[in-house]
């Protein structure tokens, strides 16, 4: 795969991941019935602890039931449309930065794979989980490592193609500084605030200058690499 196809398919699937993401705010009734501590209804959704985190999220009838039927509507948007299109996006962005890097590309195309895969568990753990109101402390506390994992992997994956970028053109360091902001920024909420509104935000800026550089690529790349 050429450099200019790499970024091409890059930008497809960056607008791709970037319509997704989109898709999540027309289902309907997917608003949370009870407090989410700061973050969205689905964030707010994978970050519960314990049943009664779950409950006091979903709050009472009517509500409880088109929440849940919301959240599963979007667990499956998340698997099948949503998680394909960042992880396709993510990982072809670190191949078509490897260029003189090779080994870092691949780890951070690896980084970025396992990430997909965290989140694609997450899911299923999600479906049983939305049926609302399972006691099984083992399903929370395994989505609880499941989903700090995911994060933590998004957030090293950034930084790996923050490091990529930074080795090229002075478009594709430029990039290289919002990336790594992300993935930093990222990373200290995911371990100090999970909640808060940033954990998530950060990410989003990261990509968005990611999704602007495979726009320049598919261009010319040599506007991106290095000659």
């Amino acid at each position: 795969m050429n450099g200019a196809l790499a970024w091409r398919l890059c930008a497809v699937a960056g607008l791709a991941t970037l319509a997704a993401s989109m898709g999540f705010g027309r289902i309907p009734d997917l608003v949370a019935c009870g407090p989410t501590h700061g973050a969205g209804p689905i964030i707010a959704l994978e970050l519960v602890r314990n049943p009664a985190e779950l409950a006091e999220l979903f709050g009472a009838p009517p509500c409880s039931e088109k929440f849940r039927i919301a959240q599963l509507s979007a667990s499956w948007w998340d698997a099948l449309v949503f998680i394909p299109a960042y992880a396709t996006f993510l990982v072809l962005g670190a191949w078509a930065l490897r260029h003189d890097a090779r080994r870092l590309g691949l780890a951070a195309m690896g980084v970025l794979f396992a990430a997909a895969l965290f989140d694609q568990v997450e899911g299923v753990i999600l479906l049983q989980i939305l049926p609302v109101g399972p006691d099984a402390q083992s399903l929370f506390d395994m989505l609880f490592v499941v989903v700090r994992t995911k994060f933590a992997l998004l957030g090293i994956g950034e930084l790996m193609l923050s490091l990529l970028a930074w080795r090229g053109t002075l478009v594709a360091k430029l990039t290289a500084v919002p990336l790594a902001a992300g993935g930093l920024v990222s990373l200290w909420f995911l371990l100090s605030a999970p909640h808060h509104p940033w954990m998530m935000q950060a990410h989003s800026y990261g990509w968005m200058a990611l999704l602007a550089l495979a726009a320049v690529g598919a261009i010319n790349p040599r506007w991106v690499r290095r000659a």
